[in-house]
């Protein structure tokens, strides 16, 4: 009886060796999860050499941070991101991209990372000198790649665009918008400006779905109230997919001459773009109604 017994214990003994011999990578996912300099340090490292490839406008090794199967909250997966980079790069050479990281989640080999990012270009329209400005909140999903790692995904939180030629560059300029709103819901997106003494603006305020190529609605170009303010009721799309407001402002310069008489010749243009993400209706959400009544 006592050698069955012993037999059983050394049998089981060598089957819980193997079990937790197996389940030794384990320990390895607890190591990674721990927000450790090293593991944190990997990450920035990261994150500094997503921006200098960036700026220096290196599509081949930029792109290599991504994973094949990348898809950000917008639907872009990765070839479509390479385009629009490839696209963005020719359009605005020069463009200057700074980042920080504000906030690292660790997982197992994956991680979840907050990140801002600051964009910015010297532009030219007409003989005009302008500039374009632009300010990211974003959550990236990246995961371990050897001792570096790879991009699986992103998160836009916030999204803010500024394109200026001429006198708006001298304008203050602010677009109001909610960073989120449900599918079809009504929502007020709010421009203020404080034009100088002597320079006249009107503005438009319209509504863009993300795509790509984007697709630039038809600008209705209004009055300013009294106060400078200009303000436009729109319904969230149905597409399951985000969208920008975006605000258009011409200004002029009012001239007189005795040739042509009073001249309002264009003198300074703004485009000012602000995300809001959209939130598609979810049909399983159950809400209980108390049907008792008080007596």
């Amino acid at each position: 009886m006592k050698k069955i017994v012993l037999v059983f214990i050394m049998i089981f003994s060598l089957g819980l060796s193997a079990v937790f011999a197996e389940d030794l990578p384990i320990k390895q996912k607890f190591t990674n999860s721990k927000p450790t300099y090293a593991n944190k340090y990997s990450v920035v490292k990261f994150f500094q050499d997503h921006v200098y490839y960036a700026n220096q406008n290196d599509l081949s090794n930029f792109i290599k941070l991504y994973a094949p199967e990348y898809v950000s909250n917008d639907g872009f997966k990765l070839e479509s991101t390479k385009d629009l980079f490839t696209h963005l790069w020719k359009q605005y050479n020069g463009i200057h991209y700074k980042n920080k990281v504000h906030s690292i989640s660790f997982c197992g080999d994956t991680a979840t990372v907050n990140v801002s990012e600051i964009a910015s270009a010297a532009i030219a329209n007409d003989n005009k000198r302008g500039e374009l400005r632009s300010c990211v909140d974003v959550i990236y999903y990246i995961q371990r790649k050897g001792k570096s790692w790879i991009i699986t995904g992103e998160n836009v939180i916030s999204e803010e665009i500024l394109i200026a030629w001429g006198d708006a560059k001298s304008v203050a300029m602010f677009l109001e918008t909610p960073q989120l709103v449900g599918a079809g819901e009504e929502y007020s997106a709010k421009l203020y400006i404080a034009p100088p003494s002597g320079i006249f603006a009107i503005g438009s305020i319209s509504s863009e779905i993300v795509s790509y190529p984007q697709k630039p609605q038809k600008d209705v170009f209004k009055k300013f109230a009294q106060d400078y303010s200009l303000e436009r009721i729109l319904m969230a799309n149905t597409k399951n997919t985000n969208e920008y407001v975006v605000a258009s402002i011409g200004f002029t310069r009012p001239t007189m001459s005795s040739a042509t008489g009073l001249n309002m010749n264009l003198s300074g243009y703004a485009c000012l773009i602000r995300r809001v993400n959209v939130v598609p209706k979810n049909n399983y959400i159950e809400v209980k109604s108390d049907n008792k009544q008080t007596k």
